[in-house]
């Protein structure tokens, strides 16, 4: 740790500076007691990220000189760390200090309990003090942590800041880029690590006994401590995984996050719900950029203005993005807690905030970057909330936590005596993550347990995983040699690899992928041959693959094993529709060249389904194939039709339309109807075809059918059992194979936009394939007539204002820097760029629309429920 003095510079870096005549539009809070005013904007302070209150009840605030620099910058050299003071009591900022001026990239700003000013920079966990009153840190002692890199992006680095009761500091690390580091303190102990995604840190204030307390983050911004000594933090920017989250961070978390299987945390080895055993979900979505949480607790005061009792308990998050803070509201559940959102503040286009912190009188201090644009602006402003009126607040207690069972259970499990076999099995039954988190955590302190349980028959794929699971721990924390396992270890693997449960197998993979377990190679190979091996086996197991015989495999490196195995004729069809329904970024990676030698020589089941995968592509090279595969007689009837149900048929097409419905083949009549029943309904604008012959295509195609589209005693949407009974006295045989066309087409259920299914559709909305095996037919019935009954947070909507243009409810399909991609209530596809998206709220209701039944004629309904309760 390295200790100086700092020097006098000249002046007394004092500034007295007067506020802006043109007054920005100020954010409203919720809450009539509650008010927003201007507490300082530029030029007193620009481009402002981190806030905290030094010992002397001076807000210092970071404003960054640093960070993406125009061309034609001529600003400061380094950051400067201001004291922004109301001198004369009016509530505004009129004086400006200069507390720090030697940092770079500087991020997040908290006060130590020792009277030290702890910083953040991408590189470095820092101090400071003004010993002498003046304002001026003169002590700074540099590189408590230190973080050695070539990565070089400015906010992927070292970031949030907090201190528990018991005085350690907690800070959050990004991604890094994946690129490899090098994390140490000031004593010895040291981290090397590379891509396995963002961590949050603990360490003494004198920079001693670093810990990694929790990983698998994209980039925890914000952290605090709440209620209990809980850690909280915000995880922002989720790549093509929306949505942001906020999690509550426990000793030996993993949220399930590695940049090492690619950035948009889209692979099977990722995990940003806790779908995978061992992974921690979130607690709750945010929105979007949250760069900053903070723990609200009332404060004894004479004049107290802070937030009332709505807010009081709650964790407080700024939303950049969305222009808003939010509020969440703690309730234990499960050994975690549930979260209760409501907004207490939001904002125009340029309110952007970033960091917050508490006064000794309870108001809330919030900075605002302002401008989407990253690049430096010169713009920035200072906002408090606080209540219209002071009053007195005595002695206050800490907020009291219902007491949850589950809390008893994990510090019995963490701390408690060794288990017995029937108590280890128990705990690895849960359901619930985080006491299932703690019951792996503490069996892998018991390896012999452990093993013998591995070696014995078990029932349920939770036990399985959760003892390979201990056992990779209990490697980690022994120090075992990866390379030269034991042999008793070597053979749970190799049991674990080929379990019948894919959960299983993936956890195998997951382990030899991330440690190159070499000896296993040759089993990997089986796997990916396997012919009944599931999509993200494959994928994992091709990934495995990747990254034990390439040194660090990309994308890209991905992307060819991929087409390699996708032309050799020795690969089954099986595993071809495996490779393409892995394929990252289809839409990109994929084209025609690579898909038409493949079509041609497969099966009519295997063109079928490749009609369908070239559909839900949506490029122009795909319709433009299609539309010739459609009118080409040589080709099988089930595959035009396959075809058919994703192009959009124009005027030209009338005769070989009415053609179609002299057909012998069902399946082709019925692409015919479902290609103009858009019209019928309305979905379509109607200049496609001309009106005389839409309705003569119309009648021919009802006629055809045999069956009416609708009928009218279909009963209310709220009637579950009426519409089961209902669907059973539904004229016709059910039809499976039609099901899987309402769930493909575009024009009839559209459910592939969100959904996959067998390789085809999209996985922005719950992974269906298996949907059968979860859920009964009552409960798929169920979720088409009311979508909105039970949404989970990921896949929640959204409103969204776009410049001149009215709110759209939509549904966010992914993220890619500054490019959002939606899709709305019509089905369209909407690609936003994010300095055009005026405002974004988020709303408690799926994208599903409440009325897609009626849309859909009564054997198109039975058809899709009898296809889904068959997956």
């Amino acid at each position: 740790m390295m200790k100086f003095d700092r020097l006098r510079i000249g002046c007394l870096a004092l500034l007295v500076v007067s506020v802006r005549a043109d007054e920005p539009v100020t954010p409203q809070a919720e809450g009539e007691d509650l008010e927003v005013t201007l507490f300082a904007q530029e030029p007193m302070i620009q481009t402002p990220t981190g806030c905290a209150f030094d010992p002397k009840g001076h807000l210092l605030v970071i404003e960054s000189q640093t960070h993406f620099r125009p061309a034609d910058w001529k600003g400061p050299e380094h950051d400067q760390v201001v004291a922004l003071i109301d001198s004369d009591g009016d509530g505004r900022a009129d004086k400006r200090v200069v507390f720090l001026d030697e940092t770079d990239m500087t991020m997040d700003i908290a006060a130590g309990p020792d009277g030290w000013m702890y910083l953040s920079t991408r590189n470095e966990i820092l101090r400071a003090r003004d010993d002498d009153g003046d304002g001026r840190a003169e002590k700074v002692e540099r590189r408590l942590v230190w973080m050695e890199s070539e990565s070089r992006y400015p906010h992927n680095g070292l970031s949030g800041l907090a201190f528990d009761g018991k005085g350690y500091l907690y800070f959050g690390m990004g991604e890094n880029l994946g690129g490899a580091y090098t994390l140490q303190g000031t004593d010895s102990e040291i981290f090397h690590d590379q891509g396995e995604g963002g961590n949050v840190w603990r360490v003494t204030t004198e920079g001693k006994r670093l810990r990694r307390i929790a990983t698998g983050f994209w980039n925890p911004f914000g952290v605090c401590i709440g209620p209990g000594g809980n850690v909280f933090a915000t995880d922002n920017d989720p790549g093509s995984c929306p949505p942001c989250r906020l999690l509550h961070v426990v000793d030996g978390g993993d949220f399930g996050f590695q940049y090492r299987y690619g950035r948009g945390g889209l692979h099977p080895f990722a995990s940003w719900n806790g779908q995978q055993p061992g992974t921690l979900p979130m607690m709750a979505r945010t929105g979007e950029a949250p760069c900053d949480v903070l723990y609200y607790e009332q404060r004894s005061n004479p004049a107290y203005r802070g937030l009332g009792a709505p807010w009081v308990g709650s964790l407080l998050v700024a939303s950049w993005v969305d222009h808003h803070i939010e509020s969440f509201r703690l309730t234990p559940k499960g050994g975690t807690f549930v979260a209760e959102r409501k907004i207490l503040c939001h904002g125009g286009g340029d309110f952007r905030p970033v960091a917050m912190a508490m006064a000794a009188d309870g108001a809330l201090f919030v900075t605002d970057w302002v401008k989407r644009d990253y690049e430096l602006h010169g713009l920035g402003r200072v906002w408090k909330i606080q209540a219209k009126a002071a009053h007195v607040v005595d002695a206050v207690s800490a907020p009291a936590l219902a007491k949850d069972e589950t809390l008893t259970l994990i510090e019995r499990m963490e701390d408690g005596p060794a288990p017995s076999a029937d108590e280890a099995l128990s705990w690895l039954a849960m359901t619930d993550a985080y006491p299932y988190r703690a019951g792996v955590r503490r069996l892998s302190r018991e390896g012999g347990l452990v093993l013998a349980l591995a070696d014995s028959p078990q029932a349920e794929m939770r036990v399985r995983c959760g003892l390979l699971l201990a056992t990779r721990l209990g490697v980690e924390r022994e120090g075992v040699d990866k390379q030269h396992l034991p042999l008793a270890i070597a053979r749970q693997i190799l049991r674990a690899l080929r379990d019948p449960d894919p959960a299983v197998a993936m956890a195998a993979l997951h382990w030899i992928s991330d440690d190159r377990l070499q000896a296993f190679a040759a089993d990997v190979k089986l796997v990916q041959m396997d012919p009944g091996v599931t999509a993200d086996v494959f994928y994992g197991a091709v990934t495995t693959l990747a990254r034990l015989e390439t040194e660090n495999p990309g994308e890209g490196d991905l992307v060819n094993r991929l087409k390699i195995l996708l032309q050799d004729e020795g690969v089954k069809e099986a595993q071809k529709k495996l490779i393409l329904s892995i394929m990252p970024d289809a839409g990109k990676n994929v084209k025609m060249a690579d898909l038409l030698p493949i079509f041609r020589k497969g099966k009519p089941v295997f063109q079928s389904w490749l009609a369908h995968y070239i559909g839900l592509l949506g490029t122009e090279e795909a319709a433009k194939t299609l539309r010739a595969l459609v009118f080409d007689e040589v080709h099988p009837a089930e595959v035009r039709a396959a075809a058919l149900l994703h192009i959009v048929p124009g005027a030209a097409d009338e005769a070989g339309l009415l053609n179609m419905l002299g057909s012998e083949s069902r399946e082709l009549k019925r692409a015919v109807a479902a290609s103009l029943q858009g019209v019928l309904l309305g979905f379509e604008e109607r200049k496609v075809l001309s009106a005389t012959t839409d309705a003569v295509l119309r009648a021919k195609a009802n006629r055809a059918m045999g069956e009416p589209y609708f009928s009218r005693e279909r009963p209310e949407l709220k009637d579950v059992d009426g519409w089961l009974s209902f669907l059973e006295k539904v004229p016709g045989k059910p039809d499976i194979e039609h099901g899987r066309e309402v769930f493909l087409s575009p024009r009839l259920g559209g459910c592939a936009v969100c959904h996959r299914v067998d390789g085809l559709g999209s996985g922005a909305g719950p992974e269906l394939t298996h949907i059968g095996a979860i859920a009964e037919v009552r409960a798929i019935v169920e979720s088409l007539l009311q979508p909105n009954a039970n949404v989970s947070p990921q896949y929640e909507s959204y409103s969204i204002t776009l410049k001149d243009a009215e709110p759209k409810v939509v549904f966010e399909l992914s993220e890619r820097g500054g490019n959002h991609q939606y899709i709305d209530l019509a089905g369209n596809i909407l690609d936003v760029k994010i300095e055009d998206l005026v405002k974004r709220e988020r709303l408690p209701v799926s994208i599903m629309p409440e009325g897609l039944v009626m849309r859909l004629t009564d054997a198109e309904v039975r058809d899709l429920v009898v296809f889904l309760a068959s997956q």
